[in-house]
């Protein structure tokens, strides 16, 4: 079990991460992109990662979408 507590830098990151992706969807399946950042930090987090493991994960495609 991963003990693991998600503090403030954790939400700024999904927030950030959402405001960066807002406006993009998923190719085939036409959800919100922030779906699929959202997950790979899931599976960080579940994979017995750190919080700046799973701020990774939300931020892995940031650099993509900064125009």
């Amino acid at each position: 079990m991963n003990s693991v507590k998600l503090t403030e830098k954790f939400e700024a990151a999904l927030v950030y991460a959402n405001r960066l992706h807002a406006e993009q969807r998923r190719k085939i399946s036409g959800v919100p992109y922030m779906t699929h950042l959202m997950s790979v930090a899931a599976l960080v987090l579940e994979s017995g990662g750190s919080e700046e493991e799973a701020i990774a994960a939300l931020l892995h495609d940031s650099i993509g979408a900064i125009r």
